[in-house]
């Protein structure tokens, strides 16, 4: 009998047997270190909510960049560059208290993501070790490692406060046409942010609190005016935390976040009150009562105003292996939840009243050598969707019946090889890894994000030798698992390779490679996605062009080249939607971009960046061709040590073949700043920053089928200084 394999089959065959070529061609050729990322609280404990996290690169950044994500917060933006990375100071809004993840991606110039490292953070009001302190500019401060050690202090309390009051202001504004009009065009605000935090202790009993307040002149930009309109106070509570410690014993009031379950509770964050005390030397035991959505403001101090309102949630963990934390430790959670249809202040949809109850278990191992993880979980969940006047409006609806519905995962991975030397300075590793999700049609938690009616499975395979990076991936995952027959059930097949490398390491001289090699990455990705049958009595019959089935597939190339002064990339994008379901087939759509960067750094005071980017669209169906040019440039200039000048154009020129839409889009921003310090001292240091920015935007669009030339124009100027005491 003869085997054949499958298209993805060969595909994933070919570009393995093609990683695998590239990965012998490099093991007698030298290339530059990979990019490395160590954190400062790696062998730390735990850290303070506001405690300055630094992220140590082990070379300088290219034409990339380093971005952040906390939990599931992306930081990249409040990132500080310094002599040895990056920077992230948590003020004014803290991190929240509890285990999170953190994890370091590479991206470059392209905004091409790629995962450099995953840390665990403990996050605590009284770290474990003294925390870093933070320099008005968000540097940290070090201390001179000549210095004697100070004895052991059994007695501390200490205040710190801190105060910004800022002003900004729009002193002129034109438009066009009038319907454009802003609702302020001039304005004067004033901002407020300040904290204050407190450390005590005595002995074995310790605490830590802070408080941070934020307010603004102008009642829209007030904290709750998402959530109470007009009646929201201009000044009000922004986040704060009261640690008390005993001990290993640790009790919050605050903003916090609790629970480790993915299908039950996971990092969920409001404010609320924990409670964590150990039992024994292997055994600690948690429980959490948590406001249901994030809120704001010094009403609900405590956030625990309506039991209806709130989720409860406790949990036990074990360690078998006192020396070796990790090595094998089970975790048994449960939870009870309820939410009343109201929004929090982050969050700006429609919601319903919703109650779940429920119970988990999750189990990590891993070998002594950490090459073998392991990590599994079970939840069994009971869910409730009382019926709700508001979104029912007056009309009969059929009741949701209370359902009990389980979810599990199962993340297994081995190193098949590990730091292993290849030469003197090169290492390389090999990771295959297996991920298992099911989770039952309606399953539900109100702690947890989770997509019911799942059945996923996952391989991957992961290598890298320095600088040579190589993922492959394949994915099967489908709905409809009660498989009911009226219901449509849809399966999706993924199949992904992705492969990232210096030029420098195949090609050349390893002591003096060729900076005209570049650094070139190329990504596959290919997902098919269609329904497994026609539905009996869904509707289906009549229109067989509404069973999906498509496939689509996505390519990218990119080069990079790095000189001293110069920088240039190119990247080149092909997609395809291919529609194979009946009555459908020319339904198609394909996409093609090409882009060119390049930069110019003449001196530590000059910057300069060009981009441009041609993307054309092609609709098989409606025969018609989309052509978009986008042109940017970026100009940052330090003109003195305390004074800077940056600016900003950005144009955009979309239209079809066909002549029949035309769009112009011009976009202009330059901004001055000036910075100031004065004093070094905690009560008498002083600093501030004075800004006026000047911003213009124009767009035209035409549309010759029905006649229409749209004309828009905007200029606004705004200045503001801002002053930080303390």
């Amino acid at each position: 009998m003869a085997f054949r394999l499958k298209s993805e089959q060969k595909l994933i065959l070919c570009a393995a047997c093609f990683a695998f070529w590239l990965a012998l061609s490099s093991l007698s050729l030298l290339a530059q270190d990979a990019m490395t990322v160590t954190p400062s609280f790696a062998g730390k404990e735990s850290v303070a909510p506001t405690e300055l996290l630094d992220f140590k690169l082990n070379r300088t950044l290219k034409e990339e960049k380093i971005a952040v994500v906390i939990g599931a917060t992306d930081v990249t933006n409040l990132l500080t560059s310094n002599a040895d990375g990056v920077s992230y100071l948590p003020t004014p809004f803290a991190l929240p208290v509890g285990e999170i993840e953190v994890t370091v991606y590479l991206v470059t110039n392209q905004d091409e993501w790629s995962e450099l490292a995953k840390f665990p953070l403990r996050v605590v009001a009284a770290p474990a070790s003294q925390a870093s302190q933070a320099s008005p500019n968000g540097a940290a401060t070090t201390t001179d490692s000549t210095a004697q050690p100070e004895p052991e202090v059994t007695r501390k309390t200490n205040w710190t406060p801190s105060i910004t009051l800022g002003f900004k202001s729009q002193a002129a504004e034109t438009h066009f046409p009038d319907s454009n009009r802003p609702e302020r065009p001039t304005f004067f605000d004033t901002t407020l942010q300040a904290s204050l935090k407190g450390e005590l202790k005595r002995e074995k009993f310790s605490s830590d609190v802070q408080f941070d307040v934020a307010g603004s002149s102008f009642r829209k930009e007030a904290l709750r005016f998402g959530v109470i309109g007009n009646d929201a106070p201009h000044v009000d509570l922004a986040n704060y935390l009261m640690q008390f410690n005993v001990g290993r014993s640790r009790f919050i009031s605050g903003h916090t976040s609790f629970g480790s379950n993915r299908h039950l509770i996971n990092s969920f964050a409001s404010r609320g009150l924990t409670l964590s005390v150990p039992v024994g030397s292997r055994d600690e035991f948690s429980v959490a009562a948590l406001n249901g959505t994030s809120i704001v403001g010094f009403g609900n101090f405590f956030g625990l105003n309506n039991r209806n309102h709130q989720v409860f949630s406790a949990a036990w963990g074990h360690e078998f292996f006192k020396e070796r934390l990790g090595g094998l430790r089970t975790e048994v959670s449960f939870m009870d939840g309820s939410l009343l249809p109201l929004t929090g202040v982050n969050q700006g949809a429609i919601t319903d009243a919703e109650k779940s109850q429920g119970y988990g278990f999750r189990v990590i191992a891993s070998d002594k050598s950490q090459r073998a993880k392991f990590e599994a979980g079970f939840t069994r969940n009971r869910f409730t969707n009382p019926p709700d006047p508001l979104l029912n409006q007056g009309r009969q609806i059929v009741g949701v019946r209370e359902t009990t519905r389980n979810a599990q995962f199962i993340d297994a991975s081995y190193d098949i090889l590990k730091d292993l030397s290849v030469t003197k300075s090169k290492k390389a590793t090999l990771t295959a890894a297996y991920h298992h999700e099911r989770v039952d049609p309606l399953f539900r938690s109100v702690a947890a994000t989770t997509q019911a009616d799942r059945f996923n499975n996952q391989w991957d395979v992961t290598g890298n030798l320095d600088q040579l990076n190589i993922t492959l991936t394949h994915q099967r995952f489908n709905d409809n698992l009660a498989d009911i027959p009226s219901i449509l059930k849809s399966l999706t097949v993924r199949s992904a390779a992705s492969i990232t490398t210096p030029l420098q390491t195949f090609i050349g001289s390893a002591e003096k490679p060729s900076l005209w090699l570049p650094r070139v990455g190329f990504n596959y990705d290919r997902v098919h996605q269609y329904g497994a049958s026609i539905p009996v009595n869904g509707g289906f019959e009549v229109d067989p062009s509404t069973v999906p089935n498509q496939l689509s597939i996505n390519q990218a190339f990119t080069a990079e080249w790095q000189f001293t002064k110069f920088r240039y990339g190119y990247r080149f994008n092909r997609s395809s939607q291919d529609n194979r379901q009946a009555g459908r087939e020319l339904a198609d759509l394909y996409n093609t971009i090409n882009g060119i960067t390049f930069g110019f750094t003449p001196n530590q005071r000059v910057d300069l960046n060009f981009d441009l980017n041609s993307e054309r669209a092609r609709n098989t169906e409606n025969n018609r061709t989309d052509q978009t040019w986008r042109f940017g440039f970026n100009a940052n200039l330090q003109v003195t040590k305390n004074t800077s000048l940056s600016a900003t154009l950005s144009t955009l020129n979309a239209f079809d073949l066909g002549q029949i839409s035309d769009n112009f889009t011009n976009e202009f921003n330059a901004q001055w700043t000036w910075k100031f310090l004065a004093g070094q001292r905690q009560f008498k240091k002083f600093s501030g920053q004075f800004f006026i920015r000047y911003a213009n935007f124009f767009v035209r669009t035409i549309d010759r089928s029905f006649d229409t030339n749209n004309l828009t124009k905007s200029q606004t100027l705004n200045a503001g200084i801002n002053f930080t005491f303390f």
